[in-house]
């Protein structure tokens, strides 16, 4: 049974997790670097992590620390919540410290386990743990204070899992039982490919540049970015990705537009429209909704496509011009299926048996 659980990110989401696992109970340790003192001594001094919003609350995690050793011995979970940018970071800086039957699970996944699998292999790890990822994030939140998150949408633990390699999602979801309420995927190239905010971000970001470089911290996409016009790009890329999806075997999770539908639309759904008002941002086009869902999401379907021999023209077309404006080769550089490890040779259904 899991009663110690570390939380590893000292952003909106960390904090979320390290409050809401505190309250269900568990021993919790919020852990990052010396770069993110000022936000873990707010935690200190104000004792504890106010949530907002559409989730409440007020919970003082067990420990805050920036140490290392300290925050991963004796954790049973581990709980990675950072954008993908520092995945192997993080992986570097826990491996000396790994314990037997962790288990370490990364939200958003964006692929990352192959990330810290590759790292842990480099750096000889010997300690058998699992790594797991879920499609998405915990839960839409910011920082709207120090020490305090408000949260978009109401919790839940549902949603998919993917472990790697497979054959561990479903020991994985044991063990966490009474944690999570996750359910096993066929795979982590499904959670990718299905990755919800390649259809959210990369196209109403890329076409708001202007607007983001003029407005800085007052810009919100999703109050200003999806116009007709943004919709009907967004659409393409999301038609381009179901064709790939389908053509490589892999589950398809549904049509994005409908959520793209109600963000246009905000005025008929008051739900949402509540929920966006609380997300702002982003104030720079040097941003996770650029690095992480063109350099993960966006470059691994393109990647899929092309070994499938199709072709993806308006997202490639985004993510050139994206790595344009960041001086970034996402196309190339990001998390394609050769940076990945798959040789050029290998056809797609060798390397999904290979998961």
């Amino acid at each position: 049974m899991i009663e110690r659980i570390t939380v590893i990110g000292a952003g909106a989401t960390g904090h979320t997790v390290s409050a809401v696992m505190t309250m269900r109970g568990f021993e919790v340790t919020l852990y990052d670097d010396e770069r993110f003192a000022r936000q873990l001594a707010a935690v200190r001094e104000l004792g504890g992590i106010q949530l907002r919003g559409r989730l409440r609350g007020c919970a003082a995690p067990a420990r805050v620390t920036s140490d290392t050793a300290s925050a991963i011995r004796g954790a049973q979970a581990i709980f990675v919540h950072v954008p993908a940018d520092r995945h192997e970071e993080i992986a570097r800086s826990i491996a000396p410290y790994l314990e037997e039957g962790q288990h370490i699970l990364i939200i958003p996944g964006n692929l990352g386990s192959f990330i810290f699998r590759r790292v842990f292999q480099e750096m000889s790890v010997t300690a058998k743990v699992t790594l797991t990822e879920k499609d998405g994030n915990f839960c839409p939140c910011r920082l709207s204070a120090p020490a305090e998150v408000t949260v978009g949408l109401p919790l839940s633990l549902k949603g998919q899992v993917y472990s790697l390699p497979a054959s561990d999602t479903e020991f994985v979801l044991r063990e966490l039982e009474g944690v999570v309420e996750y359910s096993a995927g066929q795979n982590v190239f499904e959670g990718a490919i299905n990755a919800g905010n390649v259809i959210n971000h990369v196209a109403s970001t890329i076409l708001s540049a202007a607007e983001i470089d003029h407005k800085g911290n007052q810009y919100s996409l999703f109050k200003y970015a999806f116009t007709p016009s943004a919709v009907h790009c967004i659409g393409k890329i999301a038609a381009e990705r179901k064709a790939v999806i389908e053509a490589a075997g892999l589950p398809f999770h549904g049509d994005p537009m409908g959520t793209i539908h109600k963000i246009h639309h905000l005025d008929e759904y008051p739900e949402f429209r509540a929920f966006y008002e609380y997300m702002d941002g982003p104030y720079a086009l040097d941003h996770r909704y650029l690095h992480e869902d063109c350099g993960c999401g966006g470059a691994f379907a393109l990647s899929v496509a092309r070994r499938l021999g199709m072709e993806m023209p308006v997202l490639e077309a985004f993510l050139g011009v994206a790595g344009a404006i960041n001086d970034r080769d996402y196309i190339h550089g990001g998390r394609t299926l050769e940076n990945l490890g798959f040789a050029a040779e290998m056809t797609l259904p060798e390397i999904i048996a290979a998961l």
